[in-house]
C-alpha cells in the first residue's frame, strides 16, 4: 500500500518513473484538490495557488491524499512513492508522523537518497527508514551520515534502479534489516540493464547474513528463476 501526501521532487533523476506519472495526471490531482476545498468552504475565493508547481513536479502537499484512510488490519505502507522526503517542508512531515502515530498496527516505510534527513525528526517505532542506492557513489556521497542511519530503529536499502556492480562491503557496514533490488523501468535512451551477477552478488550476501531480500518484478522479468527472493522482514507494526 502507498501513501502519497506529497507529490514532487527537485532531484531531476533521468530514470524517474514518478515524474512521468505526474506529467500524465497532475491536472486531475489539481482539480481534485480544488474541488475538495470548494466543497469544504463554499464561501471562500480559494484559487489553489500553492498547486501551481504540480505541473513542474515541484514538491506539493495534497490534503486529499493526506486524508487517505488506512485499513484496520496491519499493512506495510510505503510513504512517498511520488516524492523525495528530503524536499518536504517540516510541517508536512510532522503532520504525517502525527497521523502515523495513530496507526501503530501498520509498518510505515520511508525512503530517501539523503539519509541525514532522518536526523531532523523523531520517528515512531513502527517506521522503517530506507536509503536509495543506485551506484557506489551513493555510499560515498552520504558517508558522513551513514553512522547515524545504521542506528535507527529498522533500516533497509533499496537498490533501485541498480545501475552498476555494488561493493558488498558497504552493505555490511550499514548492517541493514532488509534489502530491495529493482531494475530501471521505462524506455529512456540510456536505460541501464543490470547484469545478473550484480544482482546475484547482493542476493548471496543477504543469504549468507540472513537478511531478507526482495527482488522487484523488474528484476524477475530479466532473470526468471529468482522468484523465491521476494522476502519480507518478519516484524510489523513496530514489533
Amino acid at each position: 500500500m502507498t501513501f502519497n501526501p506529497v507529490w514532487g521532487c527537485n532531484n531531476n533523476c533521468e530514470y524517474c518513473y514518478a515524474r512521468g506519472i505526474a506529467k500524465r495526471f497532475w491536472a486531475n490531482i489539481y482539480i481534485k484538490e480544488v474541488n475538495y476545498q470548494i466543497e469544504l468552504h463554499p464561501d471562500w475565493a480559494w484559487t489553489g495557488d500553492h498547486l501551481t508547481g504540480l505541473e513542474d513536479f515541484k514538491p506539493t502537499f495534497l490534503i486529499t491524499h493526506f486524508k487517505k484512510k488506512f485499513p484496520k488490519k496491519p499493512q506495510r505502507i510505503f510513504v512517498g512513492s511520488m516524492s523525495e522526503i528530503y524536499y518536504w517542508e517540516k510541517e508536512w512531515m510532522e503532520r504525517v508522523l502525527d497521523k502515523i502515530r495513530q496507526y501503530p498496527q501498520h509498518t510505515f516505510q520511508f525512503l530517501t537518497k539523503f539519509a541525514h534527513v532522518y536526523n531532523k525528526y523523531t520517528f515512531p517505532n513502527n517506521c522503517w527508514l530506507g536509503i536509495t542506492i543506485t551506484e557506489n557513489y551513493d555510499f560515498e556521497r552520504q558517508e558522513c551520515y551513514l553512522d547515524d542511519f545504521r542506528y535507527k530503529w529498522h533500516t533497509f536499502i533499496s537498490f533501485e534502479p541498480l545501475l552498476e556492480e555494488i561493493y558488498i562491503g558497504d552493505i555490511e557496514y550499514l548492517n541493514v534489516d532488509w534489502v530491495i533490488i529493482g531494475a530501471e523501468t521505462g524506455n529512456r535512451k540510456d536505460k541501464v540493464i543490470p547484469k545478473k551477477e550484480w544482482v546475484w552478488d547482493i542476493v548471496n550476501y543477504c543469504k549468507t547474513n540472513n537478511i531478507p531480500v526482495y527482488l522487484k518484478d523488474s528484476i524477475i522479468k530479466l532473470f526468471p528463476g529468482l522468484e523465491a527472493y521476494k522476502q519480507f522482514p518478519k516484524n510489523k507494526g513496530g514489533d
